[in-house]
């Protein structure tokens, strides 16, 4: 009977401090979501014929989004904390992230402020230069997101976007 006591009260314990943690997350997205405009919407993809991306990555890895010119100091506001594969496309409007299942959001052309190839980004190591590092800005904020892919392709996408910022 000890044991079940004391398996409730560590189950209590692990699910207070759960419910803390989540919570403490919650509020530095919502604080640092203060004063800053929503995410672009984005376009649909272009399914008009002739219409084709500039570029297209179908299995990227999203890293996640950090305070420009910071590659650690994360930015959890508008659902960019996490870690996962996304899509990416880039396209006259800017560079569309697709979730699958979460939805996407864009970097939109004119928010763009330049593009690096990494070997590390937002407290992840990649140890090849792999990792794109897109600059851009969100009202007055400057953001900057993180993408793994193969290094071929991750300088062709550094190269484009670079072309693509209006200085």
């Amino acid at each position: 009977m000890n044991w079940a006591l004391g398996l409730v009260a560590v189950a209590a314990l692990a699910g207070l401090a759960t419910w803390l943690m989540l919570g403490a997350v919650r509020r530095t997205a919502r604080r640092q979501q203060q004063g800053l405009p929503p995410l672009p919407e984005c376009p649909p993809p272009s399914t008009a014929p002739g219409a084709r991306p500039q570029l297209e990555a179908d299995r990227a890895r999203y890293l996640g989004t950090t305070y420009a010119p910071s590659t650690v100091r994360r930015f959890s506001g508008y659902g960019l904390l996490g870690r996962g594969v996304v899509g990416l496309t880039l396209g006259p409007a800017g560079v569309r992230v697709d979730r699958g299942g979460a939805g996407a959001w864009c970097i939109p052309a004119e928010a763009l402020r330049g593009a690096e190839v990494a070997t590390h980004h937002a407290g992840k190591a990649v140890y090849a230069p792999r990792v794109l590092v897109v600059d851009w800005q969100l009202g007055g904020t400057g953001l900057r997101s993180g993408f793994v892919l193969d290094e071929a392709a991750a300088a062709a996408w550094a190269s484009r976007l670079d072309t693509l910022v209006r200085r």
